[in-house]
C-alpha cells in the first residue's frame, strides 16, 4: 500500500494532517518533517488522524516521541490507527496522546498559579 498524507485546515482553524498507509522509513521522516513545518509555521492546533495507518516502525514512532518533547507547546489531538496496527503499537499511541493531555493540563494550572 502507497503512504499518503493529506492537510487541510478544518473549519474550527485547526491543521489536520491524515496519514493513509505505513508510517516506516522514508515516509515516517517526511510526516515528521510535514509535522514540524507545521509547527514551526505557528501552527498549534494540529489533528493527526491515524485511522487509515496500517503499520509503524521506529521511525514512525519518532513522530510521537518529537510530539511528548514539545512538552505541552504543541496542541496536537492524535486519532489512533484503526487497521493493522497490534495492542502493544496500540498502547504506546494511547499513551503518547494521553499524555499530552496531561501535560497541557499541568501547563494551564502553572499559568494560572503565576496570574494568582
Amino acid at each position: 500500500m502507497r503512504t499518503t498524507f493529506s492537510i487541510a485546515y478544518a473549519d474550527n482553524g485547526k491543521l489536520r494532517m491524515r496519514v493513509s498507509g505505513k508510517l516506516t522509513g522514508h515516509s515516517a521522516r517526511e510526516g515528521l518533517e510535514l509535522l514540524k513545518t507545521a509547527a514551526m509555521q505557528g501552527k498549534r492546533e494540529i489533528v493527526l488522524d491515524l485511522r487509515k495507518t496500517t503499520s509503524l516502525d521506529s521511525l514512525g514512532f519518532a513522530m510521537f516521541d518529537w510530539i511528548r518533547e514539545q512538552n505541552g507547546n504543541l496542541n496536537v489531538s492524535i486519532i489512533p490507527p484503526v487497521l493493522g496496527i497490534g495492542e502493544e503499537e496500540l498502547a504506546i499511541i494511547t499513551q503518547i496522546a494521553g499524555t499530552e493531555v496531561q501535560e497541557k493540563q499541568c501547563n494551564n494550572t502553572a499559568k494560572r498559579r503565576e496570574r494568582a
